[in-house]
């Protein structure tokens, strides 16, 4: 897991292509010491991910994820997770804070 830091937002990176129970713990434990400011989590190597980070990242409002694969947003999607949290397509777009992803529903009438 690489970890980049800077006065106003902070980039978890992790290096996993599948983010397991042992994985999201780690991440978990690293969103603990960045509270007060901006954090987001690169998921460009990450492939696949269990219902174990799904719900604890759940659990984080304003967290910021970027470079996500259309699996894990169809998942994120599915579970109104697209909502809480903030999704962005690059990490310029995280740090600008600008192009957030929504995933709007339109219903014929």
């Amino acid at each position: 897991m690489e970890i980049q830091l800077s006065d106003k937002y902070c980039i978890i990176t992790p290096l996993s292509q599948k983010l397991n129970i042992h994985e999201t713990e780690r991440i978990n434990s690293e969103l603990a010491f960045f509270d007060g400011i901006k954090v987001g989590i690169d998921m460009e190597y990450v492939k696949d991910c269990t219902i174990d980070f799904v719900e604890k990242i759940s659990k984080h409002s304003g967290l910021s994820l970027f470079n996500i694969s259309s699996d894990i947003f169809a998942l994120l999607t599915l579970m109104n997770l697209d909502k809480r949290l903030n999704l962005f397509v690059c990490e310029e777009d995280f740090i600008a804070n600008a192009h957030r992803i929504l995933n709007r529903k339109f219903t014929l009438v």
